[in-house]
Protein backbone atom coordinates (compact mmCIF):
# COMPACT_ATOMS: atom_id res chain seq x y z
CA UNK A 1 0.00 0.00 0.00
CA UNK A 2 1.24 3.49 -0.77
CA UNK A 3 2.21 5.93 2.01
CA UNK A 4 -1.03 7.82 1.50
CA UNK A 5 -3.70 5.34 2.62
CA UNK A 6 -7.03 5.22 0.83
CA UNK A 7 -10.41 4.56 2.42
CA UNK A 8 -11.87 1.07 2.22
CA UNK A 9 -15.03 1.16 0.11
CA UNK A 10 -17.86 -1.00 1.46
CA UNK A 11 -21.29 -1.51 -0.13
CA UNK A 12 -24.15 -2.50 2.24
CA UNK A 13 -27.53 -3.75 0.98
CA UNK A 14 -30.51 -3.83 3.37
CA UNK A 15 -34.10 -2.62 2.98
CA UNK A 16 -34.20 -1.28 6.55
CA UNK A 17 -33.09 2.41 6.49
CA UNK A 18 -32.36 2.34 10.21
CA UNK A 19 -30.14 -0.73 9.80
CA UNK A 20 -28.28 1.00 6.95
CA UNK A 21 -27.67 4.11 9.04
CA UNK A 22 -26.63 2.22 12.15
CA UNK A 23 -24.15 -0.01 10.33
CA UNK A 24 -22.71 2.91 8.38
CA UNK A 25 -22.16 4.93 11.56
CA UNK A 26 -20.54 1.93 13.25
CA UNK A 27 -18.23 0.83 10.41
CA UNK A 28 -17.08 4.32 9.46
CA UNK A 29 -15.58 4.70 12.90
CA UNK A 30 -13.71 1.38 12.88
CA UNK A 31 -10.10 1.08 11.72
CA UNK A 32 -9.00 -1.47 9.13
CA UNK A 33 -5.21 -1.98 9.17
CA UNK A 34 -3.56 -0.63 6.02
CA UNK A 35 -6.56 1.50 5.03
CA UNK A 36 -8.13 4.79 6.01
CA UNK A 37 -11.44 4.65 7.86
CA UNK A 38 -13.98 2.97 5.58
CA UNK A 39 -16.61 4.72 3.53
CA UNK A 40 -19.90 2.81 3.58
CA UNK A 41 -22.54 3.17 0.86
CA UNK A 42 -26.01 1.93 1.83
CA UNK A 43 -28.48 0.65 -0.78
CA UNK A 44 -32.09 -0.45 -0.11
CA UNK A 45 -32.54 -2.44 -3.35
CA UNK A 46 -30.69 -5.47 -4.70
CA UNK A 47 -31.17 -4.20 -8.25
CA UNK A 48 -29.79 -0.77 -7.39
CA UNK A 49 -26.85 -2.43 -5.66
CA UNK A 50 -25.88 -4.18 -8.90
CA UNK A 51 -26.11 -0.86 -10.75
CA UNK A 52 -23.91 0.72 -8.08
CA UNK A 53 -21.35 -2.08 -8.58
CA UNK A 54 -21.25 -1.24 -12.29
CA UNK A 55 -20.76 2.48 -11.64
CA UNK A 56 -18.27 2.32 -8.75
CA UNK A 57 -15.52 0.09 -7.41
CA UNK A 58 -15.99 -1.44 -3.99
CA UNK A 59 -13.62 -3.51 -1.88
CA UNK A 60 -16.20 -5.51 0.08
CA UNK A 61 -19.96 -6.06 0.09
CA UNK A 62 -22.32 -6.66 3.03
CA UNK A 63 -25.50 -8.29 1.80
CA UNK A 64 -28.86 -9.19 3.32
CA UNK A 65 -30.60 -12.38 2.19
CA UNK A 66 -34.16 -11.16 1.81
CA UNK A 67 -35.79 -7.79 1.49
CA UNK A 68 -38.84 -7.62 3.69
CA UNK A 69 -39.75 -9.65 6.77
CA UNK A 70 -37.97 -12.73 8.05
CA UNK A 71 -41.12 -14.80 8.46
CA UNK A 72 -40.95 -18.33 7.11
CA UNK A 73 -41.65 -18.49 3.36
CA UNK A 74 -41.68 -21.35 0.90
CA UNK A 75 -38.62 -20.11 -1.02
CA UNK A 76 -35.77 -22.37 -2.07
CA UNK A 77 -32.41 -21.12 -0.69
CA UNK A 78 -31.00 -20.58 -4.19
CA UNK A 79 -34.03 -18.44 -5.06
CA UNK A 80 -33.55 -16.03 -2.17
CA UNK A 81 -32.80 -12.58 -3.52
CA UNK A 82 -29.45 -12.39 -1.75
CA UNK A 83 -28.27 -15.72 -3.19
CA UNK A 84 -29.37 -14.70 -6.70
CA UNK A 85 -27.62 -11.36 -6.31
CA UNK A 86 -24.41 -13.10 -5.28
CA UNK A 87 -24.45 -15.10 -8.52
CA UNK A 88 -24.92 -11.90 -10.51
CA UNK A 89 -22.04 -10.29 -8.61
CA UNK A 90 -19.80 -13.23 -9.55
CA UNK A 91 -20.64 -12.63 -13.22
CA UNK A 92 -19.57 -8.98 -12.95
CA UNK A 93 -16.49 -8.80 -10.72
CA UNK A 94 -14.74 -10.17 -7.68
CA UNK A 95 -15.06 -8.82 -4.16
CA UNK A 96 -15.46 -10.55 -0.78
CA UNK A 97 -19.05 -10.77 0.50
CA UNK A 98 -20.51 -10.93 4.00
CA UNK A 99 -24.11 -12.07 4.40
CA UNK A 100 -25.35 -10.04 7.41
CA UNK A 101 -28.82 -11.42 7.88
CA UNK A 102 -31.56 -12.63 10.19
CA UNK A 103 -31.82 -15.73 7.98
CA UNK A 104 -28.30 -17.21 8.08
CA UNK A 105 -29.62 -20.74 7.51
CA UNK A 106 -30.78 -19.73 4.03
CA UNK A 107 -27.24 -19.08 2.79
CA UNK A 108 -25.03 -21.24 5.02
CA UNK A 109 -24.39 -23.50 2.01
CA UNK A 110 -22.73 -20.54 0.24
CA UNK A 111 -20.18 -19.91 2.99
CA UNK A 112 -16.51 -20.05 2.00
CA UNK A 113 -13.27 -18.34 3.05
CA UNK A 114 -14.31 -15.32 0.97
CA UNK A 115 -18.08 -15.49 1.49
CA UNK A 116 -18.98 -15.21 5.17
CA UNK A 117 -22.36 -15.71 6.79
CA UNK A 118 -23.15 -13.82 10.02
CA UNK A 119 -26.37 -13.43 11.95
CA UNK A 120 -27.42 -9.84 12.49
CA UNK A 121 -26.74 -8.36 15.88
CA UNK A 122 -23.12 -9.13 16.81
CA UNK A 123 -21.27 -6.02 15.63
CA UNK A 124 -17.98 -7.21 17.14
CA UNK A 125 -18.15 -10.36 15.00
CA UNK A 126 -18.95 -8.24 11.95
CA UNK A 127 -15.98 -5.87 12.26
CA UNK A 128 -13.70 -8.80 13.06
CA UNK A 129 -14.84 -10.53 9.85
CA UNK A 130 -14.42 -7.33 7.83
CA UNK A 131 -10.83 -7.04 9.09
CA UNK A 132 -10.15 -10.71 8.34
CA UNK A 133 -11.28 -10.30 4.75
CA UNK A 134 -9.18 -7.18 4.23
CA UNK A 135 -6.24 -9.01 5.83
CA UNK A 136 -6.33 -11.55 2.99
CA UNK A 137 -4.83 -8.71 0.88
CA UNK A 138 -7.25 -9.61 -1.92
CA UNK A 139 -9.04 -6.23 -1.82
CA UNK A 140 -5.62 -4.51 -2.07
CA UNK A 141 -4.54 -6.85 -4.90
CA UNK A 142 -7.82 -6.15 -6.68
CA UNK A 143 -7.10 -2.41 -6.58
CA UNK A 144 -3.47 -2.81 -7.63
CA UNK A 145 -4.38 -4.92 -10.68
CA UNK A 146 -7.12 -2.50 -11.68
CA UNK A 147 -4.73 0.45 -11.39
CA UNK A 148 -2.12 -1.38 -13.46
CA UNK A 149 -4.53 -2.22 -16.30
CA UNK A 150 -6.10 1.23 -16.35
CA UNK A 151 -2.70 2.92 -16.26
CA UNK A 152 -1.37 0.79 -19.12
CA UNK A 153 -4.51 1.48 -21.14
CA UNK A 154 -4.18 5.22 -20.46
CA UNK A 155 -0.54 5.27 -21.58
CA UNK A 156 -1.36 3.32 -24.72
CA UNK A 157 -4.37 5.40 -25.73
CA UNK A 158 -2.81 8.82 -25.09
CA UNK A 159 0.80 8.01 -25.91
CA UNK A 160 0.29 5.90 -29.04
CA UNK A 161 -3.28 5.78 -30.34
CA UNK A 162 -4.04 9.50 -30.00
CA UNK A 163 -0.72 10.53 -31.56
CA UNK A 164 -0.99 8.10 -34.52
CA UNK A 165 -4.75 8.11 -35.01
CA UNK A 166 -4.71 9.22 -38.65
CA UNK A 167 -2.20 6.51 -39.58
CA UNK A 168 -4.09 3.85 -37.67
CA UNK A 169 -7.43 4.77 -39.25
CA UNK A 170 -5.88 4.74 -42.70
CA UNK A 171 -5.10 1.05 -42.27
CA UNK A 172 -8.79 0.20 -42.09
CA UNK A 173 -8.25 -2.63 -39.58
CA UNK A 174 -10.45 -1.83 -36.60
CA UNK A 175 -9.47 -4.99 -34.73
CA UNK A 176 -5.73 -4.37 -34.96
CA UNK A 177 -5.86 -1.89 -32.07
CA UNK A 178 -7.65 -4.39 -29.87
CA UNK A 179 -5.08 -7.09 -30.61
CA UNK A 180 -2.19 -4.73 -30.03
CA UNK A 181 -3.60 -3.44 -26.74
CA UNK A 182 -4.32 -6.93 -25.39
CA UNK A 183 -0.81 -8.08 -26.32
CA UNK A 184 0.68 -5.03 -24.64
CA UNK A 185 -1.40 -5.59 -21.52
CA UNK A 186 -0.27 -9.21 -21.41
CA UNK A 187 3.35 -8.18 -21.70
CA UNK A 188 2.97 -5.51 -19.05
CA UNK A 189 1.22 -7.85 -16.62
CA UNK A 190 3.93 -10.49 -16.99
CA UNK A 191 6.89 -8.11 -16.90
CA UNK A 192 7.25 -4.72 -15.21
CA UNK A 193 3.63 -4.87 -14.09
CA UNK A 194 4.54 -7.41 -11.42
CA UNK A 195 6.94 -4.91 -9.85
CA UNK A 196 4.28 -2.19 -10.04
CA UNK A 197 1.72 -4.36 -8.24
CA UNK A 198 4.28 -5.40 -5.62
CA UNK A 199 5.18 -1.77 -4.98
CA UNK A 200 1.52 -0.82 -4.49
CA UNK A 201 0.96 -3.71 -2.10
CA UNK A 202 3.92 -2.39 -0.14
CA UNK A 203 4.56 -4.86 2.66
CA UNK A 204 3.84 -7.95 0.57
CA UNK A 205 7.46 -9.04 1.03
CA UNK A 206 10.80 -8.22 -0.55
CA UNK A 207 11.01 -8.51 -4.33
CA UNK A 208 13.46 -10.95 -5.94
CA UNK A 209 17.00 -9.65 -6.53
CA UNK A 210 17.78 -7.98 -9.89
CA UNK A 211 17.62 -10.36 -12.86
CA UNK A 212 15.80 -12.96 -10.75
CA UNK A 213 12.14 -13.97 -10.75
CA UNK A 214 9.64 -15.27 -8.23
CA UNK A 215 8.97 -19.00 -8.66
CA UNK A 216 5.27 -18.35 -9.35
CA UNK A 217 6.21 -16.53 -12.57
CA UNK A 218 7.07 -19.90 -14.13
CA UNK A 219 3.42 -20.99 -14.14
CA UNK A 220 -0.04 -20.18 -15.40
CA UNK A 221 -2.38 -21.39 -12.64
CA UNK A 222 -4.93 -22.60 -13.50
CA UNK A 223 -4.36 -23.14 -17.25
CA UNK A 224 -6.28 -20.76 -19.50
CA UNK A 225 -9.95 -21.72 -19.63
CA UNK A 226 -11.13 -23.15 -22.94
CA UNK A 227 -7.69 -24.22 -24.11
CA UNK A 228 -6.76 -27.81 -24.92
CA UNK A 229 -3.98 -29.56 -22.98
CA UNK A 230 -0.58 -28.77 -24.41
CA UNK A 231 3.11 -29.36 -24.10
CA UNK A 232 4.59 -28.38 -20.71
CA UNK A 233 1.22 -28.65 -18.96
CA UNK A 234 1.49 -30.05 -15.44
CA UNK A 235 -1.00 -32.78 -14.50
CA UNK A 236 -1.65 -34.54 -11.21
CA UNK A 237 -3.15 -37.92 -10.42
CA UNK A 238 -4.75 -37.67 -7.00
CA UNK A 239 -4.11 -41.13 -5.65
CA UNK A 240 -5.04 -40.79 -1.99
CA UNK A 241 -3.13 -43.16 0.26
CA UNK A 242 -0.21 -43.59 -2.16
CA UNK A 243 0.30 -39.86 -2.59
CA UNK A 244 -0.17 -37.63 -5.61
CA UNK A 245 1.65 -38.41 -8.87
CA UNK A 246 2.72 -35.51 -11.06
CA UNK A 247 3.37 -35.51 -14.82
CA UNK A 248 4.67 -33.01 -17.37
CA UNK A 249 3.21 -33.27 -20.90
CA UNK A 250 5.86 -33.55 -23.63
CA UNK A 251 3.63 -34.21 -26.66
CA UNK A 252 3.48 -31.21 -29.05
CA UNK A 253 0.48 -28.94 -28.46
CA UNK A 254 -0.59 -28.98 -32.10
CA UNK A 255 -0.98 -32.78 -32.02
CA UNK A 256 -3.17 -32.54 -28.93
CA UNK A 257 -5.29 -29.68 -30.25
CA UNK A 258 -5.96 -31.39 -33.61
CA UNK A 259 -6.54 -34.86 -32.21
CA UNK A 260 -3.52 -36.36 -33.97
CA UNK A 261 -1.98 -37.74 -30.80
CA UNK A 262 -3.36 -41.21 -30.06
CA UNK A 263 -0.93 -41.43 -27.16
CA UNK A 264 0.35 -38.61 -24.96
CA UNK A 265 3.94 -38.67 -23.67
CA UNK A 266 4.34 -37.70 -20.02
CA UNK A 267 7.52 -37.16 -18.01
CA UNK A 268 7.33 -38.23 -14.37
CA UNK A 269 7.81 -35.48 -11.80
CA UNK A 270 9.08 -36.65 -8.42
CA UNK A 271 9.21 -34.63 -5.19
CA UNK A 272 12.55 -32.85 -4.95
CA UNK A 273 13.14 -34.54 -1.60
CA UNK A 274 13.68 -37.82 -3.46
CA UNK A 275 16.55 -36.36 -5.52
CA UNK A 276 19.99 -37.66 -4.49
CA UNK A 277 21.59 -34.23 -4.92
CA UNK A 278 19.33 -32.69 -2.32
CA UNK A 279 19.71 -35.69 -0.01
CA UNK A 280 23.51 -35.46 -0.11
CA UNK A 281 23.30 -31.74 0.62
CA UNK A 282 21.06 -32.43 3.63
CA UNK A 283 23.48 -35.10 4.89
CA UNK A 284 26.54 -32.88 4.60
CA UNK A 285 27.29 -31.36 8.01
CA UNK A 286 29.69 -28.88 6.43
CA UNK A 287 27.08 -27.65 3.97
CA UNK A 288 29.09 -29.01 1.06
CA UNK A 289 27.85 -30.97 -1.95
CA UNK A 290 26.27 -27.79 -3.27
CA UNK A 291 27.57 -27.71 -6.86
CA UNK A 292 25.35 -30.45 -8.28
CA UNK A 293 22.32 -29.20 -6.35
CA UNK A 294 22.89 -25.66 -7.60
CA UNK A 295 23.17 -27.00 -11.18
CA UNK A 296 19.72 -28.59 -10.76
CA UNK A 297 18.09 -25.53 -9.20
CA UNK A 298 19.75 -23.15 -11.68
CA UNK A 299 18.46 -25.17 -14.66
CA UNK A 300 21.98 -25.88 -15.95
CA UNK A 301 21.82 -27.23 -19.49
CA UNK A 302 23.84 -29.61 -21.64
CA UNK A 303 24.64 -33.32 -21.57
CA UNK A 304 23.25 -35.27 -18.64
CA UNK A 305 22.11 -32.04 -16.96
CA UNK A 306 19.28 -31.92 -19.51
CA UNK A 307 17.77 -35.10 -18.11
CA UNK A 308 16.15 -33.30 -15.16
CA UNK A 309 14.07 -30.13 -14.95
CA UNK A 310 13.44 -28.51 -11.57
CA UNK A 311 9.91 -27.16 -11.07
CA UNK A 312 9.80 -24.89 -7.98
CA UNK A 313 7.00 -24.76 -5.45
CA UNK A 314 4.20 -22.28 -6.14
CA UNK A 315 0.78 -22.24 -4.47
CA UNK A 316 -0.49 -25.86 -4.60
CA UNK A 317 2.44 -27.10 -6.72
CA UNK A 318 5.19 -28.72 -4.62
CA UNK A 319 8.90 -28.66 -5.46
CA UNK A 320 9.24 -31.24 -8.24
CA UNK A 321 11.92 -32.66 -10.53
CA UNK A 322 10.82 -33.79 -14.00
CA UNK A 323 12.82 -36.79 -15.24
CA UNK A 324 13.04 -37.21 -19.02
CA UNK A 325 14.19 -40.80 -18.62
CA UNK A 326 11.01 -41.72 -16.75
CA UNK A 327 8.46 -41.45 -19.53
CA UNK A 328 4.94 -42.80 -19.77
CA UNK A 329 2.43 -42.90 -22.63
CA UNK A 330 -1.29 -42.58 -21.92
CA UNK A 331 -4.39 -42.22 -24.06
CA UNK A 332 -6.12 -38.86 -24.34
CA UNK A 333 -8.98 -40.26 -22.25
CA UNK A 334 -6.50 -41.19 -19.52
CA UNK A 335 -5.05 -37.68 -19.64
CA UNK A 336 -8.50 -36.11 -19.37
CA UNK A 337 -9.06 -38.17 -16.23
CA UNK A 338 -6.17 -36.39 -14.51
CA UNK A 339 -6.24 -32.91 -12.98
CA UNK A 340 -4.66 -30.24 -15.17
CA UNK A 341 -3.05 -28.06 -12.52
CA UNK A 342 -0.86 -25.58 -14.40
CA UNK A 343 0.90 -24.67 -17.61
CA UNK A 344 4.51 -23.58 -17.77
CA UNK A 345 4.56 -19.95 -18.90
CA UNK A 346 6.61 -18.65 -21.80
CA UNK A 347 9.59 -18.93 -22.16
CA UNK A 348 9.78 -21.76 -19.61
CA UNK A 349 7.52 -24.00 -21.69
CA UNK A 350 9.74 -23.54 -24.74
CA UNK A 351 12.83 -24.13 -22.59
CA UNK A 352 11.37 -27.42 -21.32
CA UNK A 353 10.72 -28.60 -24.89
CA UNK A 354 14.23 -27.58 -25.95
CA UNK A 355 15.72 -29.39 -22.97
CA UNK A 356 13.75 -32.55 -23.76
CA UNK A 357 14.85 -32.43 -27.40
CA UNK A 358 18.49 -31.87 -26.52
CA UNK A 359 18.53 -34.76 -24.10
CA UNK A 360 17.20 -37.26 -26.63
CA UNK A 361 18.99 -35.65 -29.58
CA UNK A 362 22.45 -36.22 -28.16
CA UNK A 363 24.86 -38.13 -30.43
CA UNK A 364 27.69 -39.96 -28.71
CA UNK A 365 31.09 -40.17 -30.40
CA UNK A 366 34.34 -41.94 -29.56
CA UNK A 367 36.92 -39.76 -27.86
CA UNK A 368 39.74 -38.50 -30.00
CA UNK A 369 43.36 -39.10 -28.96
CA UNK A 370 43.77 -35.51 -27.85
CA UNK A 371 47.32 -35.96 -26.56
CA UNK A 372 48.52 -37.23 -29.94
CA UNK A 373 46.85 -34.30 -31.68
CA UNK A 374 48.48 -31.83 -29.28
CA UNK A 375 51.89 -33.38 -29.98
CA UNK A 376 51.33 -33.09 -33.72
CA UNK A 377 50.19 -29.49 -33.44
CA UNK A 378 53.18 -28.67 -31.26
CA UNK A 379 55.55 -30.17 -33.85
CA UNK A 380 53.82 -28.15 -36.56
CA UNK A 381 54.41 -24.85 -34.83
CA UNK A 382 56.22 -22.44 -37.18
CA UNK A 383 59.75 -21.48 -36.13
CA UNK A 384 60.10 -18.16 -34.35
CA UNK A 385 61.07 -15.22 -36.58
CA UNK A 386 64.37 -13.57 -35.68
CA UNK A 387 64.53 -9.80 -35.48
CA UNK A 388 66.58 -8.38 -38.33
CA UNK A 389 69.57 -6.13 -37.46
CA UNK A 390 71.03 -3.17 -39.27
Amino acid sequence: MSDQLIPAQILHVDDDPEALDDLRDFLQGEEIPGWRLPEVTGIKSFGNALSELEARRFDLMILDVRLGGHEEQDVAPEQEEGARTLEQIKQRRFLPVIFWTGLPGKVEHLASPLIRVLEKGDLDALIATVRELFATRLPALNRALRHLIEDEQRHYMWGFVAEHWDELRAGGDDMALAYLLVRRLGRSLSGPGIETVAAELGDAGPPPPPNKIHAAEMYIVPPLQGTAPGVADLFCERSGENGDRWWLVMTPSCDLERGKAEWVVLAACAPVGEDSRLQKWWESESGGNTAKLRDLLDHKTGGQDDRHLFLPQALTIPDLVADFQRLRSVTRDDLDGMERVASLASPFAEAAVSRFGRYFGRVGTDDLDVEAIKTRLKDARPPAQEDGGE
